[in-house]
């Protein structure tokens, strides 16, 4: 019976339950009213604190920032995710106050932050404000590196510093000159050899040994402000055979610039030549046996305003050139010194700084020349006025290529109506081009109108030009290649001379202070005046001391 009963309650609990309209556990639990915000879910306890609503985050910040709103009690988490209207602009909001936008945040709801300041403006290495040293700011005291005797301080341990590398490391150190910070640099060489032509005769008689010395100098100087340097070669020939060839030769010159302000500074130069004449150049003729001398010294003094990148100076110069009488094999004297003159200068000059390594300038000469007698042997007044000008450039292009270029034109007009005047173009350049670190050429070029005794000749235009080449194939072994041409024009006459000139030399050092050298060099005139023609080869080989 009772079996029965449980069976028939279970058959109306499952009609029930399908039966339209029947409350199912999930409809009950649906239907069930939810607890609100604050009140406890069991019954019979006390309702629990209030809590804040909670803040999403999101892809845009956080809900309470950003337009995320909190989800309201009972609501599902989707709707706190979807952006709230009321912070969109132009978005309906069904009649609610749109709040203003907080100028302190951001475009996506973050927090402004200052810009970072700019690094400091640093100059190049290369330029001059890079290559001076750093200067404290105005008021701020400089460091004492010694403390006061009262203050502890630890011992600075200084850093040794490194070797320094020699681009030369058997170039001569010098001596102290023992004047205020002067360096002298003195040498000593002594060469024997064979000349095929000592007198550059066109009809040589014979070859010679000879034996050559040879001694100069080099001054520079050590001062932080002005600065002097110089040179000074003085040479003897010794023919054996022919003791009319013996001769000496000589070459000078001495610079001085002082600063006397920034910006304005005066320099001076003192040169000279010593050389001699060949018999059979023209104007001595070929009855001379001996080797007459011709000496030539001047100077140059003036000054350079540097006004910005502009810079202008003017200097002077004066010139003396004495000619020693020749002599024939009878023992006749001819004349020669009846050519001597001096020669005054003044030299303008324009230079304006484009780059560092930029400097075009323009630069004209103004000179006369005055001769110890009025008349020459042939009775022509050669007194004269010249007027140069050239226009070029100074550059240095990375340190390959540095040196002065200019061309120009030059006259000379003379005294004596019977002497046509002489003008030319002018080349000048001294380029150096540093093709490796073991590798140096150095191009030169120059133009000038020479004085000269040739009757109805006023004057020579002589271009020169000649080739370097350095080269060093170890560190104590240099070999030197060298290549000129010369060509004279005389005005007035049918007469052209060109000189061709090659050599090579190498220096051999052994220690910084002993040197053993080798040299050759062809020499070739080559003249339309007939007859005047020579070929002339020399052999050297010596020791050079040096210090």
């Amino acid at each position: 019976m009772p079996r029965i009963r449980l069976r028939a309650a279970l058959a109306g609990l499952v009609l029930a339950a399908h039966a339209p309209g029947a409350l199912t556990p999930a409809r009950a639990q649906q239907s069930q009213p939810q607890p609100q915000l604050g009140q406890s879910p069991i019954s019979g306890l006390d309702p629990a604190p209030p809590t804040p609503a909670p803040s999403f985050t999101g892809l845009r910040g956080t809900s309470a920032d950003n337009g995320l709103a909190a989800p309201a009690p009972g609501a599902p988490l989707s709707d706190a995710l979807a952006p709230s209207v009321s912070n969109v602009p132009g978005a309906p909001n069904y009649g609610k106050p749109v709040p203003p936008r907080n100028p302190k945040l951001g475009y996506r709801g973050q927090a402004k932050t200052a810009a970072r300041p700019l690094p400091p403006l640093i100059p190049y290495p290369t330029s001059s404000q890079g290559r001076q040293k750093p200067v404290p700011p105005i008021g701020q005291p400089v460091p004492d590196p010694q403390p006061a005797p009262t203050v502890a301080a630890a011992p600075i341990i200084l850093r040794k510093p490194p070797p320094k590398v020699e681009t030369d490391p058997f170039a001569p150190i010098g001596v102290d000159a023992g004047v205020g910070g002067l360096r002298l640099v003195p040498y000593v060489e002594v060469d024997t050899g064979y000349a095929s032509n000592p007198n550059a005769s066109p009809t040589p008689t014979g070859g010679s040994w000879l034996l050559r010395g040879e001694t100069g100098a080099a001054i520079a100087s050590d001062w932080s402000r002005h600065q002097l340097t110089g040179a000074l070669e003085l040479g003897y020939n010794k023919y054996f055979s022919q003791p009319n060839a013996d001769r000496p030769d000589g070459q000078g010159k001495f610079d001085l610039k002082i600063d006397v302000t920034r910006d304005f500074s005066t320099d001076f130069e003192i040169r000279g030549v010593l050389t001699t004449q060949a018999p059979g150049t023209p104007g001595i003729g070929s009855s001379v046996v001996n080797r007459p001398l011709v000496v030539t010294v001047g100077a140059t003094g003036g000054g350079t305003d540097n006004l910005g990148n502009l810079a202008l100076g003017l200097h002077g110069t004066i010139d003396r050139t004495i000619e020693q009488n020749g002599a024939t094999s009878s023992g006749a004297i001819i004349d020669l010194a009846n050519g001597n003159y001096t020669a005054f200068g003044l030299q303008p000059r324009i230079a304006y700084q484009l780059t560092p390594g930029l400097i075009p300038f323009v630069e004209a000469t103004i000179d006369t020349r005055k001769r110890d007698e009025q008349l020459d042997l042939a009775g022509f007044a050669r007194d004269s006025n010249g007027l140069s000008a050239r226009f070029g450039t100074t550059f240095e292009l990375s340190r390959i290529l540095t040196g002065q270029a200019a061309i120009g034109y030059a006259e000379r007009t003379y005294a004596d109506r019977r002497l046509q005047s002489v003008s030319a173009p002018t080349i000048d350049a001294s380029l150096v081009w540093t093709a490796t670190p073991l590798t140096t050429a150095t191009l030169k070029a120059a133009t000038t109108i020479n004085e000269t005794t040739v009757t109805n000749s006023a004057g020579g235009v002589n271009h020169t030009g000649s080739l370097e080449i350095d080269h060093a194939l170890m560190r104590n072994l240099m070999i030197t290649a060298v290549g000129s041409i010369g060509v004279t024009n005389y005005s007035g006459v049918n007469l052209t001379e060109t000189t061709y000139s090659t050599g090579l030399k190498a220096v051999y050092n052994i220690t910084r202070s002993i040197a053993v050298t080798g040299n050759f060099t062809h020499d070739r005139l080559v003249s339309t005046a007939p007859g005047s023609d020579y070929t002339a080869n020399v052999f050297l080989l010596g020791l050079k001391l040096q210090r």
